[in-house]
């Protein structure tokens, strides 16, 4: 059976994220795999790079699945499309060795969270930024930010960590960046825990709304003590935007 490789792009506002659930038929994975059953006539299993919480968006999602038989990637791409809602779409689609796996052969992903520090939000942003205080300073995130990078035990981050699941990764970078009423995050590693990216975004946020010291990232890695935890960013703001894989492909 040929196997392909999609590039996936959605917007996660009405997606119970990317997982398939027996309870929640809305998800990415669920949408894609009915699309697909449709062009092959049998049941199609769509692997996905990452498991995308309800409500995060993907510009640069990365899957893989198999067909019964080849097709042109192009025809799998329109006929596919066609068939899918207008909030998900495949914007590109190859021929892929039988030995890739899009989830396990990923080497690094990139997150981005936005905020908008702007008193009123442009309606068509609205779904992809999360508000923050126009006081909210560039510079005190950056500088809680500073103490993430590196391979270190993000446990204080995640979300329901199994007892078999270590929690350590490597968080390659932390890139804060101002664009006007904007305030931007980067995350580039290479693997996230679930809820790890937004627990973060909380309290970067918090710190550049002063509302904790810049130190309370570096605390927390520190002592592991969630009491010490902001709340979770809002899921909108956060946008998976890129995979990359040892071939030197990237989403």
């Amino acid at each position: 059976m040929p196997r392909y490789r999609a590039r996936v792009a959605y917007v996660g506002t009405d997606f119970h994220g990317w997982q398939r659930q027996t309870n929640a038929p809305r998800t990415v994975q669920a949408v894609l795999e009915r699309a697909l059953g449709g062009l092959a006539r049998a049941s199609v299993k769509v692997e996905g790079a990452g498991r995308t919480d309800a409500g995060v968006h993907a510009d640069g999602q990365v899957a893989h699945f198999d067909l019964p038989r080849e097709l042109d990637p192009r025809t799998v791409r329109e006929a596919v499309n066609a068939a899918l809602p207008p909030d998900v779409r495949l914007l590109d689609v190859a021929r892929a060795p039988e030995s890739f796996h899009a989830r396990f052969d990923a080497r690094w992903k990139e997150y981005l969270y936005r905020w908008s520090r702007a008193e009123v939000i442009l309606p068509r942003e609205a779904p992809f930024v999360a508000p923050i205080s126009p006081r909210a300073q560039a510079g005190r995130m950056r500088e809680a930010a500073a103490a993430l990078p590196g391979r270190r035990d993000f446990s204080v981050f995640a979300v329901r960590l199994s007892k078999s699941e270590s929690g350590v990764r490597t968080l390659e970078s932390v890139t804060v960046e101002e664009a006007g009423d904007e305030l931007r995050a980067l995350f580039r590693g290479e693997g996230f825990l679930r809820g790890m990216v937004r627990s973060i975004a909380g309290v970067l946020a918090d710190a550049a709304r002063g509302k904790v010291p810049a130190s309370r990232a570096r605390e927390l890695l520190r002592t592991g003590d969630r009491r010490a935890l902001s709340p979770k960013a809002p899921a909108k703001g956060l946008t998976l935007l890129r995979v990359g894989y040892g071939d030197g492909v990237r989403s």
